[in-house]
C-alpha cells in the first residue's frame, strides 16, 4: 500500500497566536512515520483550505483528514469532504473547552495515528463507514476529571453522532505517566536542594542550573520541598497497585518479573534519563560531574533512602540482576559507582518498540520470528488449542516427540497459537553447539524474560542439534537457566526424547501423546492438493504421499509454489502443477554427492523381451501399491527391514540398463538420484560410510529413485583381509548392505559384471533383471526409435537390413543415428542411407571391430 496523504486541520482560537497544541502533537507523530504517511504541505491546515487541497491530491491516492476542534464546528466540513472524495477517511478529534489535552509523549498519539492508517487500509466506499469521532479519554490526574471524555460538557455521546462510527482508543499509559512525574519531582527536588544550599564546589553557572530546573508548566510555583515528592510518590504507589494485569509495558514488566516497590523505583529512575534530557543534566549536577549523564546505583539508593539498606535489599532479592534488567550486570549487582543503564532490548520495548525484546542481540542466533509452515494443513484444531493452553503449566516442560515427526509438532503448535491468537516465542536450537555454555545460560534467561513479559508460550525446537558433547553442554545450560528463572517452562520439540530428558536433569516434564502419522499426513496432503486446485483419488493420494515423503511443512510449501504459478490448460493441469511443486520441494537441499536427473524415457521406449519388460512394470507396481500392501494389509508388521524395493539391472554395456532405470522412475513420476562414486568413495576412514548415509537419507526425504551405475565398483566381493585397506573396504561394503536393508525407497543398481558382485547383495535384491544383447527384431525396433520420423528418408526395407546386418547394442545404435543426423544437417538434407552407412563405419572403427561394408540401396532392392 502507498503512503497515506494526511491533512490535519485546526482553526486558531480568537486571541491565540498558534493552532491548538493537540493538532501540533498529532502532526509531530505523523512526521515520525515517513514510510507510512505524509503530511500534506507539512503544516496544520486552516479548515477553509481543506477542500481545495483535497482536490489537488490524485483520486487514487490513500487519503485521510483529521479535524481538530469542537464537535459542532467540524461536523459540516466533515460531511462536505466525504461528499467531495470517494474512499476518504475523516477523523474528528472532539476537543471541547480544553478539557482533553494531549502531551508530546502521550501514548494516545501513537494509538490515534495507528487508527488512521488502519481505517484507510479498510478502503470502504460507504460514507457512514468513513467518518469517525475520536473521543480521547482524559488523564486521570487532570483536575479530578473522569477518564471518559464523552462525559465532558458540550460533547455528544457516541449514540448522538449520526452516521459516524465512534472510535474508542485504549486508556493512556497511566503507570508510565505517574512514573515520569515521580522521577521529575524526585530529581528536581534533589537538584533544587543542592542549588539552594549554594555549595561552592559545584562547578555549574547559575544560568545553567536555572535552565535545568525550569518547570514544564510556567504557572506551577518553583519549590524544592519534599511535599511535591511525597505527592508524586503517593500517585505512583496508587498507579502501581492499580496496574494489575494491565497491558501497559511498564506494568507488564513489574508483574511478569515480580518486582517489588523498591526494585520498580530503581527501574524507573534508570529509565528517566531516556525520557527527558533535563534529567541527564540534573543527574550530572547531583553527581558533581558534567560528563556523567547516567545515574549510579549509589546515587539512586541515596535518593530513595538509607543507601546501605537499599543496596542490601536489592542484593537480597536479586531480581534486578536475575532478569538482566541492566547492562553489563551478568547476573550480579552493579557497583555503586557504575552507570546504571537499562538493558538495551528492555529499554527499546519500554519506549514503544513492539519488537524490542525480540531484537535482543543475545537471542539473534536462535530466535525465529517467522511462523513454522504446516499450520494451515492441521485438521485437529481442538488438539492444537489444548496443546498451547497446556504449555506454561507450573514448572513442567512439555516434550513433543513421536512418529509424527518434528514438522508435525511444529505445525500443530503453530496452529494452536493461531487459534488462541497468541504468537509463540519460537527458538531454533540447531546452532546450540556453537554457543558457549556461559552464553547459553544468558540466552536461556533472556528467553524466559521474553516469554514472561510478552505473555507468550515458549516453543524450543531441539530436533536438529548434533548429539555431541559441546551441544549437550550448551543445551543443558540453556534448559537449566530457563527452569531456574521462576516458573518459566515451555514446549520442547524433539526427535530424541531420551536425550532431552537426560539434559533436563531433575526438572519436571511430561511427554505429549503421540500424533497420528500416516493418516494425518495423508489428510494434510489432500488438503494441500485441493487448496492448489489439484484433485486426487484416495489411491492416487496414497501413491503420491508414498512417492514424495514430504512432511507437513513441505506440503504447505509445495501448495504455495503451486498456487504461485498459472494453472495452465487441460483437466489435469492442477494435478501436474501440484506434483511438479512436490518434486521441487523434495529436491531442495541436494548434497552434491549424487546427480539429480529428470527421467525422459517411458517404459514403451525400452526394447526388451516381454518377460524382462514385465519385470520393469512389476517394479513400478511394487512402489505404487506399497501403502496398500504394507499398511492396509499389515505386511509391515512382518517386515522389520527390507521395506524398500531394490533391483539389479545387469548385462553388457549399451543394452539399456540406465534407460530402463529412467523409464521406471518416469512411470512413478519421480526424479533419479544417481550416485557419483568419485564423490562418495573417500580415502579417509569413515567418510565413505558418512557419504553413503547422506545419499540414502537424501533419496529417502526427496522420494527420488536411487541409481548406482557400475555398482561393481562399490559392491565388489569382500575378500580376504590382508592389510588395513582390505579391512576398511570390507567395512564399507558391510555398511552399504545394512543401509540398503533400512532404505524404504526404490534403489536400482546397474552392472556389466554380475559375477563380481558380493553374493550377499544378490540375496537382498527383490528384482534381478537381465538385459540381453538385442536380437535382429529388437535391433530393428531400436533403429526405428532412435530415428524420429521427420528426420529421415529410410524405408522399412532399410530398417530391416540395419537390424540384421548391424549387430550392435542400443547404445551404439544411438551413437550412429546421432552422427548420421549431424552429417545430414551439414549437407542440408534429411538422414539417408549414405549418412547411416558412413556413421556405421565410423562407429565400428571406434569400437575396434572389423569394418562392415554396407550398400543399403542395393540391400533395399534385394529386400
Amino acid at each position: 500500500m502507498s503512503k497515506t496523504s494526511i491533512l490535519v486541520a485546526a482553526a486558531i482560537a480568537p486571541g491565540a497566536k498558534s493552532p491548538d497544541m493537540n493538532a501540533v502533537f498529532i502532526c509531530d507523530e505523523i512526521r515520525r512515520r515517513p514510510f507510512e504517511m505524509t503530511l500534506v504541505e507539512d503544516r496544520i491546515v486552516d479548515p477553509r483550505d481543506v477542500r481545495p487541497l483535497l482536490a489537488s491530491i490524485p483520486p487514487s491516492a490513500p487519503c485521510a483528514v483529521v479535524l481538530v476542534g469542537p464537535f459542532e464546528e467540524t461536523e459540516e466540513l466533515a460531511r462536505r469532504c466525504l461528499d467531495q472524495r470517494a474512499h476518504l477517511v475523516v477523523l474528528r478529534v472532539a476537543i471541547n473547552g480544553d478539557v482533553v489535552r494531549i502531551a508530546a509523549r502521550d501514548p494516545r498519539l501513537k494509538e490515534l495515528v495507528d487508527a488512521i492508517q488502519d481505517l484507510v487500509s479498510k478502503d470502504s466506499s460507504q460514507p457512514s463507514q468513513r467518518s469517525y469521532l475520536i473521543q480521547l479519554p482524559a488523564p486521570a490526574n487532570e483536575a479530578g476529571l473522569e477518564a471518559d471524555a464523552a462525559e465532558c460538557d458540550g460533547e455528544r455521546s457516541p449514540d448522538e453522532t449520526g452516521d459516524e462510527e465512534p472510535l474508542a482508543l485504549s486508556p493512556p499509559a497511566r503507570l508510565l505517566e505517574a512514573a515520569i512525574e515521580w522521577v521529575h519531582a524526585l530529581l528536581w527536588a534533589a537538584a533544587g536542594r543542592l542549588f539552594k544550599t549554594g555549595g561552592e564546589s559545584v562547578e555549574f553557572t547559575r544560568v545553567q542550573i536555572v535552565d535545568w530546573l525550569e518547570e514544564r508548566d510556567a504557572q506551577t510555583p518553583f519549590m524544592f520541598g519534599n511535599g511535591a515528592v511525597a505527592d508524586a510518590d503517593a500517585v505512583l504507589t496508587e498507579a502501581l497497585d492499580a496496574a494489575g494485569k494491565s497491558s501497559e509495558p511498564l506494568a507488564r514488566v513489574v508483574n511478569a518479573l515480580g518486582l517489588d516497590s523498591l526494585e520498580f523505583r530503581i527501574l524507573v529512575l534508570a529509565l528517566g534519563p531516556e525520557l527527558d534530557p533535563r534529567y541527564q543534566h540534573w543527574i550530572s549536577l547531583l553527581m558533581d560531574d558534567p560528563g556523567r549523564r547516567v545515574g549510579t546505583l549509589g546515587l539512586y539508593a541515596d535518593l530513595l533512602g538509607l543507601p546501605s539498606r537499599v543496596a542490601c535489599d536489592i542484593a537480597r532479592s536479586g531480581r534486578l540482576a536475575k532478569w538482566r534488567l541492566f547492562e553489563d550486570s551478568k547476573g550480579g549487582i552493579p557497583a555503586a559507582d557504575a552507570p546504571l543503564r537499562l538493558d538495551s532490548a528492555l529499554r527499546a520495548w519500554l519506549l514503544g518498540s513492539p519488537d524490542g525484546l525480540e531484537n535482543d542481540p543475545a537471542l539473534r542466533r536462535i530466535l525465529r520470528n517467522a511462523p513454522w509452515l504446516g499450520a494451515r494443513l492441521v485438521h485437529d484444531e481442538n488438539r492444537a488449542r489444548q496443546l498451547i493452553e497446556s504449555i506454561g503449566d507450573s514448572g513442567v516442560w512439555v516434550i513433543l516427540a513421536g512418529d509424527g515427526g518434528p514438522a508435525a509438532w511444529r505445525a500443530l503448535a503453530e496452529a494452536g497459537a493461531r487459534a488462541c491468537e497468541t504468537p509463540p516465542v519460537r527458538a531454533d536450537l540447531s546452532g546450540a553447539a556453537s554457543i558457549d555454555p556461559l552464553d547459553s545460560a544468558e540466552t536461556g534467561i533472556r528467553l524466559a524474560r521474553l516469554a514472561r513479559i510478552s505473555r507468550r508460550p515458549l516453543l524450543l525446537d531441539a530436533s536438529n542439534p548434533d548429539a555431541d558433547g559441546a551441544s549437550d553442554q550448551a543445551l543443558r545450560a540453556l534448559f537449566n537457566a530457563i527452569g531456574n528463572a521462576g516458573e518459566t517452562t515451555g514446549a520442547l520439540i524433539a526427535s530424541d526424547p531420551a536425550r532431552i530428558v537426560r539434559l533436563l536433569g531433575d526438572q519436571a516434564y511430561r511427554i505429549e501423546k503421540e500424533l497420528p502419522s500416516a493418516e494425518a499426513r495423508l489428510a494434510a496432503l489432500r488438503l494441500a492438493a485441493e487448496t492448489a486446485s489439484a484433485h486426487f483419488t484416495d489411491e492416487a493420494a496414497e501413491s503420491l504421499a508414498n512417492l514424495y515423503p514430504l512432511q507437513i511443512d513441505g506440503m504447505e510449501q509445495a501448495m504455495g509454489i503451486a498456487l504461485a504459478r498459472p494453472l495452465g490448460d487441460g483437466p489435469d493441469a492442477g494435478r501436474a502443477r501440484f506434483i511438479t511443486a512436490c518434486k521441487e520441494v523434495s529436491a531442495e537441499g541436494a548434497s552434491g554427492l549424487a546427480q539429480r536427473i529428470e527421467p525422459i524415457f517411458d517404459l514403451a521406449d525400452v526394447v526388451l523381451p516381454p518377460d524382462r519388460k514385465g519385470q520393469l512394470e512389476e517394479i513400478v507396481d511394487n512402489i505404487r501399491f506399497a501403502p496398500k500392501v504394507l499398511e492396509g494389509w499389515k505386511f509391515r508388521d512382518q517386515l522389520p527391514y527390507g521395506l524398500g524395493v531394490t533391483a539389479l539391472f545387469h548385462g553388457p554395456s549399451g543394452v539399456g540398463k540406465t534407460m530402463g532405470s529412467m523409464a521406471v522412475a518416469k512411470a512413478l513420476g519421480v526424479q533419479i538420484l544417481r550416485i557419483d562414486l568419485s564423490r562418495v568413495v573417500s580415502k579417509y576412514i569413515g567418510d565413505t560410510e558418512k557419504n553413503i548415509d547422506r545419499v540414502f537419507m537424501e533419496a529417502q526425504l526427496s522420494g527420488a529413485a536411487l541409481v548406482i551405475d557400475e555398482a561393481d565398483g562399490l559392491l565388489a566381493r569382500r575378500g580376504e583381509v590382508k592389510d588395513a585397506h582390505d579391512r576398511y573396504a570390507n567395512l564399507e561394503v558391510a555398511y552399504l548392505l545394512q543401509r540398503m536393508e533400512a532404505y524404504e525407497g526404490l534403489a536400482i543398481l546397474t552392472t556389466n559384471l554380475r559375477q563380481n558382485l558380493d553374493s550377499a547383495f544378490l540375496r537382498r535384491m527383490r528384482f534381478i533383471v537381465d538385459f540381453p544383447r538385442p536380437d535382429a527384431a529388437a535391433r530393428e525396433e531400436i533403429w526405428r526409435r532412435c530415428l524420429p520420423p521427420e528426420s529421415h528418408e529410410l524405408d522399412n526395407a532399410t530398417f530391416r537390413q540395419l537390424g540384421r546386418r548391424i549387430e550392435l547394442t542400443g547404445g551404439s545404435i544411438r551413437q550412429i543415428t546421432l552422427r548420421a543426423a549431424f552429417l545430414a544437417a551439414a549437407a542440408g538434407e534429411k538422414i539417408g542411407p549414405a549418412h547411416v552407412a558412413h556413421a556405421t563405419r565410423a562407429e565400428f572403427a571406434k569400437l575396434g571391430l572389423p569394418p562392415v561394408e554396407l550398400d543399403l540401396i542395393e540391400g533395399r532392392a534385394a529386400a
